[in-house]
C-alpha cells in the first residue's frame, strides 16, 4: 500500500539525524509534493507514525516527533529504560498481573529450581509516550526476592535488582520465536490476532551462576527493532 511506503521511509528519515525529538515534519503540502501522492496518503501515513507513538498532531502546529525507533543491539543487555536515554520520551511500566505459582517441570528446568519452590508471575507492559510498546511475562524464584511487591517492579526492573538488592547481573541467553498473539495481547499492543510476533525468551544470569527470572517479551510491530553486526572471521 502506498501510504505504507511514505510512512515507512519517513520512519526511517524520523530515526536518522535528519530529525530530533521536539522538532516538526515537513507540513502536509510538502509532505505531498515530496511523496508525489494524495493528501489522504499522507495522513494515513502520518495516523501510522502517531499509533507507533513517534508523532504527535497538534492543533495549530503541525506534526510534532515525540519518540524515534528504539534499537537494541544484540551484543549487550540493556533495559527498556537504558534504550530509551532521549529526555523527551516518557516511559510507564503497567502491571497487569502479579502472582505466586507452582512451576512446571519445564519452568523449574528453566530456573534451576525444584518442583516444590515458588515462582513469581508477572505480566507488565511498558508504553513508550503512552503507546502500550512491550508486552512481557517474567518468572522469578521466590527464594530469591523475599521482599518483592508490586512497587518494585513499576520501573526498570534492572535497576531495582542491581541498585536496591545488590545482584551483579552477567547477561541472559536469548532465544527468538514466533507466535501468535492471544486475545489480552492484542488488546494490549493494538495487533492483530492473524499476523505472529517476534517473541524473545530471556533467561538472565548472575555472575555467580544463579538464574534469576526467566522472561517473554513481546514488542509491538514497528516500535523496537533489534540489530546484529556479524563480523566475518
Amino acid at each position: 500500500m502506498l501510504y505504507k511506503k511514505v510512512m515507512q521511509d519517513l520512519r526511517t528519515r524520523i530515526d536518522s539525524e535528519e530529525f530530533s525529538i521536539g522538532e516538526t515534519l515537513p507540513t502536509e503540502k510538502e509532505l505531498i509534493a515530496h511523496y508525489s501522492v494524495s493528501r489522504i496518503t499522507v495522513r494515513k501515513a502520518i495516523d501510522e507514525l502517531v499509533a507507533l507513538g513517534m508523532v504527535e498532531k497538534r492543533q495549530g502546529a503541525g506534526t510534532t516527533i515525540i519518540g524515534k525507533t528504539m534499537v537494541s543491539s544484540m551484543l549487550t543487555l540493556k533495559s527498556t529504560k537504558e534504550y530509551v536515554d532521549d529526555p523527551a520520551t516518557k516511559l510507564e511500566y503497567k502491571i497487569c498481573e502479579f502472582s505466586l505459582i507452582d512451576p512446571d517441570e519445564e519452568l523449574a528446568e528453566i530456573l534451576k529450581i525444584g518442583m516444590d519452590e515458588k515462582v513469581y508471575f508477572i505480566r507488565r507492559f511498558k508504553l513508550v509516550n503512552g503507546v502500550p510498546s512491550v508486552y512481557e511475562d517474567s518468572y522469578m524464584p521466590v527464594s530469591m526476592y523475599p521482599k518483592m511487591n508490586v512497587m518494585s517492579l513499576e520501573d526498570s526492573k534492572y535497576r531495582y535488582l542491581e541498585q536496591e538488592l545488590g545482584f551483579e547481573i552477567d547477561g541472559a541467553y536469548q532465544d527468538f520465536e514466533a507466535i501468535i498473539p492471544d486475545q489480552h495481547m492484542c488488546d494490549t499492543l493494538k495487533v492483530e490476532a492473524s499476523k505472529p510476533l517476534i517473541c524473545i525468551l530471556s533467561t538472565g544470569i548472575l555472575k555467580d551462576g544463579r538464574i534469576f527470572e526467566y522472561t517473554k517479551i513481546t514488542s509491538k510491530p514497528g516500535t523496537m527493532s533489534y540489530r546484529h553486526y556479524l563480523k566475518r572471521d
